[in-house]
């Protein structure tokens, strides 16, 4: 039986990739799908991306990693300026966002399969669930809009999937420090695995979880010290 299987953010970390769905026992049948942010931060990005595309059963929505290279300065502008939805503090990082990609955005036209990354959508809905790297806006829901999905955590200073009242789960992530978060209709498995943490692996059908540690740091940002 062909199993339901979501792996939360790689950001390049190839090799933990490869051991977590050795791990999985991971079939040719089974459906592998991935919570976007594929890229950036460690340095095994194309292939991760190369291993995704070459793999049937296999998709992934968009994360804000491969979001802001793709994407012009007019654009940026553009949702910076005219989103209801975004804070004073979520525009500066935006900016921020956007200007840290710029040798992201060099490499990813030489080799980084561009053509594949646009195609990505940032939201899969399907019969049992729905995967989002972000969120989904209780003004939308599955009609929130990308920039918006793929941005943004909070509504009102709370974590949106506490206004999350839908039956249908949502897979997602894009908020390492939070962890894996696993609630009766929202499940979050990004695990900070480029931060020295864990590649989380979730099957909806079993809710089986695997898990496999960070081979080495990346870097730890200032406010994980503690954790």
């Amino acid at each position: 039986m062909a199993r339901t299987i979501f792996i939360g953010d790689i950001h390049g970390c190839y090799d933990e990739l490869i051991e977590l769905v050795t791990k999985v026992w991971l079939t040719p049948e089974d459906h592998l799908y991935f919570v976007g942010d594929l890229i950036n931060k460690w340095p095994k990005s194309l292939e991760v991306v190369e291993w995704i595309r070459n793999r049937e059963n296999t998709w992934s929505v968009i994360g804000n990693h491969e979001y802001f290279p793709l994407i012009s300065p007019e654009e940026v502008e553009k949702i910076a300026n005219e989103s209801d939805h975004l804070s004073d503090g979520h525009k500066s990082w935006i900016y921020a966002q956007y200007e840290r990609s710029r040798n992201l955005r060099e490499i990813m036209d030489q080799r980084w399969h561009r053509e594949w990354l646009v195609t990505l959508p940032h939201i899969i809905e399907r019969e049992n669930f729905i995967l989002v790297h972000g969120w989904l806006h209780p003004d939308y829901w599955t009609s929130t809009p990308l920039e918006i999905a793929t941005l943004i955590r909070l509504i009102d200073g709370k974590p949106w999937y506490e206004s999350y009242t839908g039956i249908k789960p949502v897979i997602y992530w894009h908020w390492a420090i939070d962890g894996l978060r696993i609630r009766p209709n929202t499940i979050g498995i990004d695990s900070g695995c480029c931060f020295w943490w864990h590649l989380t692996a979730y099957c909806l059908e079993t809710r089986d979880i695997w898990q496999v540690r960070t081979h080495q740091i990346y870097k730890m940002p200032e406010h994980w010290k503690n954790k």
